[in-house]
C-alpha cells in the first residue's frame, strides 16, 4: 500500500482548511459588521417614518385596510424598515461569501437581490390596486345607499374584495408565479355566485326589487313633510325606506309599499312652500 498518496491527500485537506480559515474569519466579520450596519439603517428608517407619522398618513388612503384584508396586520413602515434591513444584509451576504470563496451561495443571494425589484413592483401594483377598491367600493356603497338598499355596506365590501381578489392574482403574476389555475378557480367561483345571485333576485326577490326602484323615483317627486293623499288617506311623509314609504295621519301612521305610490294616483296639495308638482300618474 502506498502510503505517501494517503499523507499528500491529508495533507493537501489539512493546507486547504488552514487556508480556508482566514477566509472564513474576513468573510464573518464582512458579515457581521453588514449586520451591524443593516440594523442600524433599520433602526433609522423606522424612526423617520415614526416622526412622520408614516403609518397614519398610510391608513388614511385605505392602503392599511387592504393589507387587513389578506390578515396583514403588521404597520406599512415596519415592513418597509425590514424591507431595507433584508436589502442591506443580503448585500453584504454576498461579499462575504465570495471572501470566503462560497461562490455558489453568493450566485443564489445575488438571484434574491435581482428578485427584489420585481417584488417591488408587484407591492406597488397591490397598492395601487387596494386604493382602487377601496374607491370602487366606497362609491357603490354610496350609491346603493342613495338608492335605498339597506345591506350597502356589505355590497360595498363584496365588490371592494373582489378588486383585491384580482389584484392579488395580477401581482402574483408580476413576480413570475404561475396563476392560471388560481384565475380559473376564482372566474369560477365569482361566475357561480353571479348566477346563484342573478336567480335570487329574478325568482325569489323581484318584487323586492321593484319595490327599490320605485322608491328611487318616488324620493325625485316627493319630500319628507309633504302632504299627500293616498286612496283617501291624508297625511305627511314621515320618511322612505328601502321597500315602503311612511306617511303619518292625524291619527296613526300608515306604511304604502314604494310600488303602490308609484303606480297609484297620490294628490299633493299646492301651496306656497311646497312646489313639487302633483303626481297624477305613473
Amino acid at each position: 500500500m502506498n502510503f505517501q498518496i494517503v499523507i499528500d491527500s491529508l495533507y493537501k485537506i489539512f493546507t486547504d482548511i488552514v487556508n480556508f480559515i482566514p477566509n472564513l474569519i474576513n468573510g464573518l466579520i464582512i458579515l457581521f459588521i453588514g449586520y451591524l450596519v443593516s440594523l442600524i439603517v433599520r433602526w433609522i428608517v423606522g424612526f423617520v417614518l415614526q416622526r412622520l407619522k408614516f403609518d397614519a398618513i398610510i391608513e388614511k388612503t385605505g392602503i392599511t385596510g387592504s393589507f387587513k384584508m389578506l390578515g396583514i396586520t403588521t404597520p406599512l413602515s415596519k415592513i418597509l424598515s425590514y424591507t431595507v434591513f433584508v436589502l442591506l444584509l443580503l448585500s453584504f451576504a454576498i461579499t462575504s461569501s465570495r471572501i470566503m470563496g462560497l461562490e455558489p451561495v453568493a450566485k443564489l443571494f445575488e438571484r434574491l437581490l435581482e428578485f427584489v425589484p420585481t417584488l417591488i413592483a408587484a407591492l406597488i401594483f397591490f397598492l395601487i390596486g387596494g386604493l382602487v377598491a377601496q374607491f370602487v367600493g366606497n362609491t357603490v356603497t354610496a350609491l346603493a345607499t342613495g338608492s335605498g338598499i339597506t345591506n350597502a355596506p356589505r355590497l360595498g365590501k363584496l365588490v371592494q374584495f373582489l378588486i383585491v381578489l384580482f389584484v392579488v392574482i395580477i401581482s402574483l403574476g408580476i413576480m413570475g408565479l404561475d396563476t392560471a389555475l388560481l384565475v380559473t378557480s376564482v372566474t369560477i367561483m365569482i361566475a357561480a355566485f353571479g348566477l346563484a345571485f342573478g336567480l335570487a333576485f329574478g325568482l325569489g326577490a323581484k318584487r323586492i326589487v321593484q319595490h327599490i326602484l320605485a322608491g328611487y323615483y318616488i324620493k325625485k317627486r316627493f319630500n319628507t313633510g309633504q302632504s299627500v293623499t293616498v286612496d283617501q288617506i291624508s297625511g305627511k311623509i314621515a320618511g322612505f325606506g328601502g321597500v315602503n314609504t311612511l306617511i303619518e295621519t292625524e291619527n296613526d301612521s300608515v306604511v304604502f309599499p314604494n310600488e303602490l305610490l308609484l303606480e297609484t294616483i297620490v294628490r299633493s296639495p299646492n301651496s306656497p312652500t311646497d312646489e313639487v308638482p302633483k303626481n297624477e300618474s305613473s
